[in-house]
């Protein structure tokens, strides 16, 4: 059996779980952002709220202090009914009262329209205020389990890295040069094993006679079609399945 090939199989495997570890690791960032994002979101509606409470709030009181300037000016109108000496004088100040009265109508109107608003808003703050508080307390739950995946994620992946560079002091330069073209090519997958007489990079039928020198395993083979280097099917391969990958792959 080719050693060297045994630890490119232990190389590759290293290099998909580095992969599959650090694209999760990746994703953690976007993940808090995410949760971040229905905070921000609730947060925005408690704020809209507290502007539409104060708005409801600064018209009561002015329109408070308009009723209150009103209602003084119809006393002062009435007052001066006695002062009056004709009736044509009587008639038209009623009339001017009247008028002042409306007015002081279509001020406590908007007081109370003022007030119910104010009410509706204090009620529906309250409300928003709980969920926001629920949402804080999510996103913080949340945030915390997110950074101590990924504080438990740097650390597997350093474990990773430690254990491939052993098995590259291992490794000849010449066959980890050749490993690193085509990956650079390949991007994914460099060696590819044999199965049912196709190679599993390509999917492609390779012939008999590369499928038998393939099994004898004595040297590095590849691909005609992609030129991946090839082990067999029953190569009795020493490579470390790391437990965490999968578990990483569900963060």
């Amino acid at each position: 059996m080719n050693a060297q090939l045994s630890l490119l199989v232990q190389l590759q495997q290293f290099d998909l779980n580095i992969q599959q570890l650090d694209d999760q690791r990746h994703k953690i960032p976007a993940r808090i952002d995410e949760a971040r994002s229905a905070l921000d979101q609730a947060i925005s509606r408690l704020e809209d709220i507290k502007t539409a409470l104060e708005k409801a709030t600064t018209d009561r009181r002015s329109g408070e202090q308009d009723l209150d300037e009103q209602e003084s000016h119809v006393q002062k109108l009435r007052t001066r009914l006695m002062e009056l000496k004709t009736n044509k004088e009587y008639q038209a100040h009623l009339f001017e009262i009247d008028i002042a009265n409306k007015k002081k109508d279509s001020l406590e109107e908007r007081v109370l329209l003022a007030m119910e608003r104010g009410e509706e808003k204090q009620k529906e703050l309250e409300e928003v205020q709980g969920l926001v508080d629920d949402a804080i307390r999510s996103f913080t739950q949340e945030k915390t389990q997110l950074e101590s995946k990924a504080i438990d994620l740097d650390r597997e992946l350093e474990e990773l890295k430690v254990q491939k560079e052993d098995v590259l002091k291992l490794l000849d330069k010449s066959v980890y040069a050749r490993y690193t073209k085509l990956k650079s090519t390949l991007k994914v997958v460099v060696v590819a094993q044999v199965r049912s007489g196709a190679c599993q990079g390509c999917q492609l039928q390779i012939p008999p006679q590369l499928i038998a020198d393939v099994k004898r395993a004595d040297q590095l083979l590849t691909c005609p079609y992609c030129f991946r280097i090839l082990y067999g099917e029953d190569f009795p391969s020493s490579v470390p399945e790391f437990s965490t990958a999968q578990e990483a792959a569900d963060v």
